[in-house]
């Protein structure tokens, strides 16, 4: 009996273990095309058991029979399949409505089926983030209405970044809000991003209320995923940048001929040999190199991602450059049954930007006849002759003169979260710190300049910048037969505080690099403080009724530490409506040609406080000091400026729009496309004052009018034949802005770009845009001193008394006689009547291409470069264009004739000569990769692979005469002009580089 007793035992153990055997289940995903998806994560449902396919598709996993297996894929429905013995799992994952996919908003998500506003997002996986230097630089071209330009070409600079129009004559920067927390878009590595998302309306955007008014940019970054196993990703490319384009400037013995030909040969130039190309001698071919390595994952209660990134780029303009060292950690942990959740995000970014001032129109100008070393200088470098116009040498200006911006950025987010006792509502606190320090360098070295000696310096600044941010939100969101509501409503309290303290030595010894190695007369202090704070809260409602008909509400309330006490709070409120009508019954029989369409319609108010803190404020200036018994008295005072009316208050901003959605074949085709009238109303304006007054500076007042209208049009088309997936799309947008009403004061205009004083080509003019272009126009050149002589206005007087022939015929516009800045014409904007971007890429068998084109139309530029290389009163190098300069034989020419005295002022900078077409056309990022297979793979033990070749701007097809039409606002570096009228301006701008990089990407 015993015996018996034992066999059944061990045969119910045996069967036992046999029914739990873990078995190796292997198996292989793919999309409904039978194209395999890498990366997809296979988890054993229940447990932290989990893995992610490889290139082919192909996973392997340990499970039990009868388990689960869940397989997830972003972008792709949620499938899962059963294990039942050795028997291999193939899945075929099906695509997920475009309208399912969920959109980060203010505070929050919503889907994108319920999404009433104008918001456009971006993934981290469209971002081609190996090639992006920066994620400015990533959004490029990707979104309608959404303008990312060149401000400055120095490695590090930024990018200017412009939605729907400018409506203000202030900043028109968007906000950026980073993981929850306010802060720089520079601060991000392109590679940490898992999407971006652009608020452009005010229904979107109105939940952020005072920081809103220009647009919202959000930006998520990547974090773990639960049950997953780790991965280890690394991103690294390096590559060559270099100059794209020349200016065709004169040699040497160009220079000596046309001047001896005119008779204006200085005789102490006939000694002169040399032949510097001053291009060459500045720009040079530059390496460029990044590499990114992250670690993420996590298990059923805590998700992880850890990055590190580091960036060492040189710039094309010899001694300039950016190296740049980024960490950042996302951490997500939940407990109570996931009804208490906590996380955070840590962000530190360290950067050397080495910049120069070298003003880059003077590289051009620079007389090529002057060498570039002379041994019996101080310094060792040649400096300009008596008769050769006071230009700094490029090569020793560069070589003389160290610069750096050193900088450490730091930014905390954390929050906490957790279910209260009402089914649906939460209750959120969220924290978060920016902090910035950093230090300006600014070394000289001691040199000869014309027939003076420069004496060496040492200027140092040091800047502390502080922020801090705390919300509380209550979230709200339930769904209850077809009705979904979601409530939100919240506080929040900022501050920031920014302090900064400098010094300065000359005469320091060579070799030394202290302050204190300085001589003591020649010294100076500075030192700054501003401090700020806005609190706000804020509501919103978003209602659903069935999925077919939509409501979204916010309001928002913000106070300004910026304005007086009863001006200092705004309120901006904002409705939207939206109508899913592929959701109605009669619709039913259109759904297999129309798969989505949604109609949207917004209207909200926005508001703007950028003024300078301390406005309103009769703040003491500094610095009046005096001696006083041969001592230095300092000494302070009130009431040398100019303060603002204390009933200063908010620009306001309000913006209507009308939005569609569409989807055909199968959701292959996507259209999106918006109409909207943006108007800012109490445009805050510094008004000029009567000079009898005594006081400095110009009040700020509310008063203006800015309007703009625009068109916005997107369209994708995703598609497979085969093994080959291809995908295209084209965004376009189209914005009138105009300047409605200046409502203080009789003057109607504001000047704006005004070259080294030499005259105002741009303003903000009642009814037309702002920073259009008025100059006096031309009408080809006289052919004749006789057909110059002949150009009378009604009364028979001569115009233009002191022109030749071949001199500039300038239009009298007017009609009085006389040409001046009286007859200045409207002839363009720097706003392109189109702006443009078409994407594609294909991939086929672990081969794929992608292309970026981007272009402009109708916008137009003033090159003032092209202006101080076509003058011809000074003794300076010259394009060689002016080698077709109009004479007595040449006269099928453009450019006038040659003369030093100039008395017809062909030089004239009010006119159209120097106006030219911004409009290009160009291929700006390419890219092949190759996925590497299996074979190499699994010797290398990586999950996935693959390298690729990538080139930045490599073409271009313009008539511009510059280094480039890619113009926004200048970042005011290289002798550049900055402001909001910089815009479309060519002061100097420096040229953007090409790039071509070779890198790889592998996951472990």
């Amino acid at each position: 009996m015993k015996k018996i007793l034992l066999i059944l035992l061990l045969g119910a153990i045996s069967h036992f273990t046999w029914a739990q055997q873990v078995l190796q289940v292997k198996g292989t995903v793919r999309d409904k095309n039978n194209n395999p998806l890498s990366g997809a994560t296979v988890t054993v449902k229940g447990t932290s058991n989990a893995t992610v396919t490889d290139l082919e598709g192909n996973f392997v996993l340990d499970a039990a029979k009868g388990q689960t297996l869940e397989f997830t894929y972003a972008g792709m429905q949620t499938s899962e399949a059963t294990v039942t013995g050795n028997n291999a799992i193939n899945i075929s994952m099906s695509e997920s409505s475009q309208m399912d996919e969920v959109v980060v908003i203010g505070y929050g998500t919503i889907k994108k089926k319920d999404l009433t506003g104008a918001v456009a997002s971006v993934t981290g996986k469209d971002l081609q983030s190996n090639l992006a230097k920066s994620a400015a630089g990533a959004l490029q071209g990707r979104i309608a209405g959404v303008s990312v330009s060149n401000s400055g070409g120095t490695p590090g600079a930024g990018l200017s970044i412009n939605i729907r129009g400018l409506g203000s004559l202030r900043s028109n920067s968007p906000l950026y809000v980073i993981d929850g927390v306010f802060g720089d878009i520079n601060l991000v590595d392109p590679n940490d991003i898992a999407s971006l998302e652009v608020l452009k309306d005010a229904s979107a955007a109105a939940i952020y209320g005072s920081r809103a008014a220009n647009g919202v940019v959000i930006v998520t970054t990547k974090g773990g995923r639960k049950n997953a196993p780790p991965v280890i990703g690394f991103n690294a490319f390096t590559g060559v940048q270099s100059l794209p384009k020349k200016m065709d400037l004169m040699s040497g013995l160009q220079w000596k001929a046309i001047e001896k030909e005119n008779g204006l040969l200085p005789a102490q130039a006939e000694s002169f040999t040399a032949n510097t190309n001053w291009q060459d001698e500045v720009f040079h071919t530059a390496p460029v190199s990044k590499v990114n390595l992250d670690v993420s994952g996590g298990g059923e209660r805590a998700t992880y991602n850890v990055s590190a990134g580091y960036m060492d780029q040189k710039g094309i303009l010899r001694t300039t450059g950016y190296k740049a060292f980024t960490v950042r950690t996302k951490n997500t942990f939940s407990f109570f049954n996931d009804h208490f959740r906590v996380g955070n995000t840590f962000l530190i970014k360290s950067g050397d930007r080495k910049y120069s001032d070298l003003t880059i129109t003077d590289v051009l100008r620079q007389n090529a006849l002057l060498p570039i070393y002379d041994p019996a200088m101080v310094g060792g470098y040649a400096t300009y002759a008596p008769w050769m116009k006071n230009l700094e040498n490029p090569v020793g200006f560069l070589n003389l003169h160290n610069k750096h911006v050193y900088q450490t950025d730091l930014m905390l987010n954390g929050y906490a979260e957790a279910d209260l006792f009402v089914k649906g509502l939460k209750y959120r606190l969220n924290a978060g710190i920016n902090r910035t320090t950093g230090r300006n360098y600014d070394r000289g070295l001691a040199y000869t300049y014309g027939t003076a000696n420069q004496q060496s310096y040492l200027n140092e600044n040091a800047f502390f910048n502080n922020q801090w941010l705390v919300e509380n939100t209550l979230h709200y969101d339930r769904t209850i037969d077809k009705h979904t509501i979601h409530v939100l409503a919240g506080y929040s309290a900022q501050e920031n505080t920014s302090r900064g303290f400098g010094a300065s030595r000359k005469d320091l010894p060579l070799g030394t690099d202290a302050i204190n190695a300085g001589a003591l007369p020649d010294q100076s202090t500075s030192g700054s403080l501003q401090e700020a704070a806005l609190i706000s809260q804020f509501g919103r409602l978003v209602y659903s009724y069935d999925s077919r008909y939509l409501l979204t509400a916010s309001l928002r309330r913000d106070g300004s530490s910026r304005f007086e006490e009863g001006h200092r709070y705004g309120v901006f409120p904002s409705i939207a409506f939206g109508w899913n009508a592929m959701n109605e019954r009669f619709f039913e029989a259109a759904k297999n040609t129309i798969n989505e369409l949604k109609v949207r319609a917004s209207y909200g108010r926005l508001g703007n406080q950028e003024i300078a803190n301390y406005t309103t404020q009769n703040i003491t200036t500094y610095g009046i000091n005096y001696i006083q018994g041969g001592k230095l008295w300092p000494g302070s005072i009130t009431g040398i400026n100019w303060v603002s009316r204390p009933d200063l208050t908010w620009e306001e901003t309000v913006t209507s729009n009308i939005g569609l959605d569409l989807a055909f074949l199968k959701n292959k085709l996507n259209i999106s496309a918006d109409y909207y009238v943006r108007e800012t109303r109490g445009v805050l304006l510094n008004i000029n004052q009567p000079p009898s007054t005594g006081l400095t500076g110009s009040p700020v007042m509310n008063a203006g009018t800015i309007s703009n209208k625009g068109f916005e049009f997107l369209a994708t088309y995703r598609n497979a034949v085969g093994a080959l997936n291809y995908t295209i799309g084209l965004n376009a947008s189209a914005v009138k802005n105009e300047v409605s009403a200046v409502t203080v004061g009789s003057v109607q205009q504001f000047e704006g770009f005004n070259p080294r004083g030499e005259g105002v080509v741009s303003w903000a003019k009642v009814g037309y845009p702002i920073g259009g272009f008025w100059v006096i126009k031309t009408d080809g050149l006289f052919q004749s001193d006789a057909e110059a002589q002949a150009y009378k206005d009604a009364n028979g007087n001569v115009i233009q008394p002191k022109a030749r022939g071949g001199d500039i015929k300038f239009v009298d516009d007017n009609g009085d006689g006389q040409i001046n800045n009286d007859d200045r014409q409207y002839v363009g904007s720097p706003f392109p009547k189109l702006a443009y971007g078409i994407r594609g890429g294909l991939d086929y068998k672990g081969v794929d291409v992608a292309f970026f084109f981007d272009g402009m139309y109708g916008n137009k530029i003033y090159n003032y470069t092209r202006a101080r290389m076509e003058q011809t009163n000074e003794v300076n190098n010259h394009s060689a264009r002016l080698l077709e300069s109009w004479t007595p034989t040449n006269t099928n020419t453009d450019i006038p004739r040659y003369t030093r005295e100039d008395p017809n002022d062909n030089k004239r900078r009010v006119s159209d000569r120097w106006i030219e077409s911004g409009a290009f056309f160009r291929l700006k990022t390419v890219e092949l990769g190759y996925a590497l297979p299996e074979q190499w793979l699994s010797k290398a033990a990586l999950k996935n692979g693959r390298i690729f070749l990538a080139a930045d701007n490599l073409f271009t097809a313009t008539k511009y005469k510059g280094y480039t039409p890619d113009l926004g606002q200048s970042n005011g570096e290289n002798g550049d002009y900055t402001g909001v009228f910089s815009a479309g301006t060519d002061y100097g701008r420096f040229p953007l580089a090409r790039t071509i990089m070779l890198g790889i990407q592998a996951n472990f």
